[in-house]
């Protein structure tokens, strides 16, 4: 893939050169900047775990959260902060495979380290859940999950390339504050959920309470929370790269 194909941005990390999907895990770190990504991704993932609890539910106070790890971790990592993302960069060939396999290994133990932090500290940590076995319910869960998840990665796409951002030529901070308002516009669209859209936070937070109830019953449901999301983004990635993309260069 040539390089003037290819859009930087703040959701790619500086120094950091993308690369055409391959199937090799690097045997070890290329440079100091593939260490900056885990430890950058796993600090954003912790305190936005920790967030998700201290917001109590309130979407204004997790789209805070998540801005405030946004500009933790964007200047280094680029500020995936979702493992649906992630994938969507993935098959938007932004990064290739072994990135993204260092990125997921960040998102999920941070946002485990997050749980454990909030636990310690105020003795709670809240999960996902499915408030109906039903299938009616679970199907409305699983696609509300993916729509949401869909337009959120989708805008990422669209506002990190040069081709098609909405806004351009803006400073950093400005792209972290436009994606936390899309998370928050997101999360709307799928109350019925709950709105995780993240599966690094499903995995992690239902892992631990498990872990702590000593109930693995608890994680009964949650393949709807990561094939939703997982879904959502892969669908966003195709939709972009096939469609968009196209119509963008035709305007």
């Amino acid at each position: 893939m040539e390089e003037s194909a290819v859009q930087k941005s703040e959701f790619l990390p500086a120094k950091f050169t993308p690369q055409a999907v391959d199937f090799h895990m690097p045997k070890q770190f290329k440079s100091k900047d593939e260490m900056k990504i885990i430890v950058f991704e796993f600090l954003g993932m912790a305190l936005f775990s920790y967030g998700i609890v201290c917001s109590r539910g309130s979407d204004e106070y997790l789209a805070m959260f998540f801005f405030a790890s946004v500009c933790l971790a964007g200047p280094f990592s680029g500020g995936h902060i979702n493992p649906a993302v992630t994938l969507g960069m993935l098959f938007s060939r932004r990064i290739n495979i072994g990135q993204a396999i260092l990125y997921w290994i960040a998102q999920f133990s941070g946002a485990f380290a997050g749980a454990c932090a909030c636990y310690l500290l105020v003795n709670e940590v809240a999960a996902p859940t499915v408030q109906d076995d039903s299938y009616e319910w679970i199907i409305k869960d699983l696609i509300g999950e993916g729509l949401a998840t869909f337009v959120f990665v989708l805008f990422i796409l669209i506002q990190t390339s040069e081709e098609s951002a909405v806004a351009k030529n803006v400073q950093p901070l400005t792209n972290y504050f436009l994606v936390a308002i899309a998370l928050y516009i997101s999360r709307g669209l799928t109350y019925h959920s709950g709105g995780c859209i993240n599966p690094g936070m499903a995995v992690s937070l239902e892992l631990f309470a498990a872990f702590r109830n000593g109930d693995r019953s608890i994680m009964q449901f949650l393949w709807i929370f990561v094939a939703g999301p997982f879904g959502g983004g892969f669908v966003a990635s195709i939709f972009y790269e096939a469609i968009y993309k196209r119509l963008v260069k035709n305007l």
